[in-house]
């Protein structure tokens, strides 16, 4: 009964690794080798991203509950920080890798479509 339990926890931990991985390189073109933030670039790490409020409040409706609530449960002296990343994201207690992929999936849906003109340029 308990070795069945801890397969069944290593099977799931496997899937969501591997959910991870392919997800994090639809976004960003880099396949990690595990879901954890040490496997992950530090350029991808350190690229800007909005602050946890600004998040919270431009895609709070859009994001899952625990990302959501990780961005809004900040500490309230790192509001006012300044230079927010994706590393820094990370050290939001709450906030962990799937937390990113939400948040990093809403950042891209974000973006605005270009406009293709009839011979295929793109217009405005």
């Amino acid at each position: 009964m308990i070795a069945e339990k801890a397969t069944e926890r290593r099977e799931k931990r496997a899937q969501d690794t591997a959910r991870f991985v392919e997800a994090f390189f639809a976004l960003t073109g880099f396949r990690p080798t595990a879901a954890y933030r040490e496997f992950l670039p530090p350029e991808f790490l350190a690229q800007s991203t909005p602050s946890p409020g600004e998040l919270a409040a431009r895609f709070g409706d859009r994001l899952h509950t625990r990302t959501s609530n990780a961005l809004r449960q900040q500490d309230p002296g790192a509001a006012h920080r300044e230079g927010w990343t994706y590393g820094s994201l990370l050290e939001l207690r709450g906030f962990g890798v799937f937390c990113l992929l939400d948040v990093m999936q809403a950042l891209r849906d974000s973006l605005p479509i270009p406009h293709r003109g009839t011979e295929g340029t793109e217009i405005g």
